[in-house]
């Protein structure tokens, strides 16, 4: 029969075995941290499950509902450092996520940014969208529609966030240097009322109208039809879902600028992967450009952009 001090310092090893079987396995824990619950923070989230099966690594994701809240970015990031992951990919709400990954880094935890660029030193590594040539390519196609004359509008995102704000100036410089005027330029603010009101009385004097993101696109969209407008002007959006792409085939939306949100996710996650894993990011994976695509009806049902437009499945 073994003595009591026996029995007790076979527990403690036990605990000990589990304990440290417990951090063995928070090292392959990644954190993902999207910047909102909106359809495309979806599509990035089905891309980093992927890549988490993929790669044999364990995910914890944590959203917000609603965007451009950088105190609650900050909670989510604490959960997943109480979940004891190692790497962290996140949407910045704000340059102020900086502060919080230079203090991830000094801790081990390594920090990566997708959708959006607000600076840093202390982060790995971004995948994002080259918003400002997107911007610049939905300009550029309201040029095409109008000529050298015509009065555009432009709904802003507020609060300011880095992406969206990208894709206003690429929009502004490419429509001006095509000869156009900025006639209407409005933040679409919570609530969103006074814009539309305001829209209203302008829209006889526009021709076209630019919304820089998913939720500003679909908000102004339904706007449109309660005022019986959807489709008499150029409406030019970002992002799609399912309501956007029945719309732009309605000819209700005349073209969306869509992104590869699930390319994001997916590079995202395995970047961080191999971080931890070899303990390196190479210096050409430091900034990952992907492309956003100008969707009208004349190419919404070409193989490439059906493959680039897969939606996640709604519960």
């Amino acid at each position: 029969m073994q003595s009591p001090q026996v029995v007790r310092w076979a527990c403690l090893l036990f605990a000990l075995g589990v304990l440290q079987s417990g951090q063995a396995s928070a090292k392959d824990c990644i954190g993902v941290v999207p910047a909102s619950a909106h359809v495309f923070w979806q599509q990035v989230e089905a891309g980093a499950r992927r890549a988490g099966v993929d790669a044999g690594i364990e995910l914890y994701v944590r959203g917000p509902r609603k965007e451009g809240s950088v105190a609650t970015q900050l909670q989510l990031i604490d959960k997943v450092l109480e979940q004891g992951c190692k790497a962290l990919v996140i949407a910045p709400a704000g340059a102020e996520i900086n502060a919080k990954a230079r203090e991830l880094e000094a801790r081990g935890v390594l920090t990566f940014y997708i959708d959006r660029d607000v600076g840093g030193d202390d982060v790995q590594a971004l995948i994002a969208t080259n918003n400002y040539r997107a911007g610049q390519a939905a300009g550029r196609h309201v040029a095409q529609r109008l000529g050298s004359e015509g009065r555009v509008g432009l709904i802003r995102m507020t609060p300011e966030i880095a992406s969206t704000s990208a894709r206003q100036r690429g929009f502004i410089q490419a429509v001006e240097a095509a000869g156009l005027t900025i006639a209407f330029d409005r933040p679409l603010g919570d609530p969103p009322q006074a814009t539309f009101e305001a829209l209203h009385d302008q829209l006889p004097r526009l021709d076209a109208l630019f919304t820089p993101n998913g939720s500003s696109t679909r908000l102004t969209y339904a706007a449109l039809l309660r005022m019986q407008e959807a489709g008499q002007l150029l409406h030019i959006g970002f992002d799609a879902d399912q309501v956007l792409l029945d719309a732009l085939r309605a000819g209700q939306i005349d073209a969306l600028m869509v992104q590869q949100p699930y390319a994001m996710g997916y590079q995202g996650v395995l970047l961080a992967e191999r971080a931890l894993r070899t303990g390196r990011v190479e210096p050409r994976m430091r900034r990952i450009e992907l492309d956003a695509v100008l969707v009208t009806r004349d190419n919404l049902d070409s193989p490439g952009i059906k493959t680039q437009l897969q939606l996640p499945k709604q519960p």
